[in-house]
C-alpha cells in the first residue's frame, strides 16, 4: 500500500505472509511500485522499516538510508530510506 504526492511515492505498507517469503514476492512488488512510480514522474520512493524488519531487503533493491530514530521502539531504530528514480 502507497501513495504519491509531491513528486514521490511513499510506500506505506509492505507485507509479506511468512510462508511467502524468499521466492521474489517482495521484490516483484515494489518493482511493480517502482514502475507505477516512474509512469507517475515521481522522482524517487521513500519508506521507513525498523531494525527488527526488513532494511537489507530494501538497501539490496537500491535504497539509501536518509535518518535514523533510536529507541523507537525502546531498544530498537526505526530506519527513513529512500531511492531516487
Amino acid at each position: 500500500m502507497g501513495r504519491t504526492w509531491l513528486g514521490w511515492l511513499y510506500v506505506e505498507l509492505l507485507y509479506v505472509p511468512d510462508g511467502l517469503r524468499g521466492g521474489g514476492l517482495g521484490r516483484d512488488l515494489m518493482l511493480r511500485a517502482e514502475a507505477a512510480a516512474r509512469a507517475r514522474g515521481c522522482t524517487g520512493i521513500w519508506l521507513n522499516t525498523f531494525s527488527f524488519q526488513a532494511r537489507g531487503f530494501y538497501e539490496k533493491l537500491g535504497f539509501t538510508l536518509i535518518g535514523q530514530i533510536d529507541d523507537c521502539p525502546v531498544g530498537h531504530q526505526r530506519f527513513f530510506l529512500q531511492k531516487r528514480l
